[in-house]
């Protein structure tokens, strides 16, 4: 049973950061996300980008609430990353990112189950009640994936919330 899957997640060290960054920038998958030819109006961020955007509390879980980087495995072997970013306290709404660390990983369910993990994990233990995440509408097999997990589209942007993609998707979930 080759295509089998056993998906789980562990928390991150800051000796996973230059991996993840180059699972995000600099693999075979990188042009299903960011930069050209599809996304050019979303470049794949410089080392330095990512760092900023990625503060090192996101790889030691000291201030849950500020969000925290998950690497996924499958089999036990590490194929990509996800994250929450920070709990908004007042909204209890927090935000998403995922990407596999190569093309050989999609297509068979580790993304969406990994998902679930993740959506798991923050409903119970952090309070938290919506979950949101915005792929580019040109993405299509990600926004497949994120509706089979139960995300809806959403009618409204809330307040301050920044698009990634002037074609994204907003797509949340909430605790049941």
């Amino acid at each position: 049973m080759e295509n089998a899957i056993n998906v789980s997640i562990r928390a991150v060290t800051l000796n996973d950061k230059r991996k993840i960054f180059n699972w995000l920038a600099n693999s075979n998958i990188t042009q299903e996300m960011l930069g050209a030819p599809k996304f050019p109006d979303n470049p794949v961020p410089t080392w330095e980008e990512y760092d900023e955007d990625y503060k090192d509390y996101y790889f030691d879980y000291v201030r849950p609430y500020k969000g925290q980087c998950f690497i996924i495995l499958n089999n036990l072997q590490e194929v990509g990353q996800i994250n929450y970013n920070p709990i908004n306290r007042k909204t209890k709404t927090t935000e998403f990112d995922i990407w596999l660390a190569d093309k050989k990983y999609t297509g068979k369910g580790i993304g969406t189950a990994a998902i679930k993990l993740l959506c798991a994990l923050i409903f119970e233990n952090l309070d938290c009640d919506k979950i949101l995440i915005q792929p580019s509408a040109r993405n299509k097999f990600a926004i497949r994936a994120y509706k089979k997990v139960g995300f809806i589209e959403q009618p409204i942007i809330p307040k301050g919330f920044e698009l990634d993609y002037y074609d994204s998707v907003l797509l949340g979930l909430t605790s049941e």
